[in-house]
């Protein structure tokens, strides 16, 4: 980007979700927030899992956890799946997903997750 008052290339910055471009020729400035999709997404999404499984102890841990339930209601969601376990927005939805799938649990997103 050139700055518009001096001509001079300006420099690019990120902290957190503001991005600036700042002209150290200058001093000029322009700033904006900036998200990523996900984190402004106001769709509900649902996560089920996909079939029955006999969990592991830190695999019910985590659905308990997961689902706001405790163990043995966990293992009998597990074991009668499909069932949903959580629903709520796009950015806890990913973290989530992100925290089955590298605990090899399959599920299902609806509506479909973009992200």
């Amino acid at each position: 980007m050139v700055c518009e008052k001096c001509r001079s290339e300006m420099r690019f910055k990120q902290v957190g979700h503001t991005v600036e471009w700042i002209c150290d020729n200058c001093g000029e400035a322009v700033a904006a927030t900036w998200f990523e999709p996900y984190e402004t997404d106001p769709t509900d999404y649902h996560i089920f899992l996909t079939a029955p499984f006999t969990a592991a102890a830190d695999i019910l841990k985590m659905i308990s956890e997961i689902s706001g339930r405790n163990y043995v209601e966990a293992k009998r969601l597990i074991e009668s799946s499909p069932a949903e376990i959580f629903c709520g927005k796009a950015v806890d939805v990913l973290r989530i997903r992100n925290k089955l799938r590298a605990a090899n649990v399959e599920i299902r997103i609806e509506p479909d997750f973009p992200y």
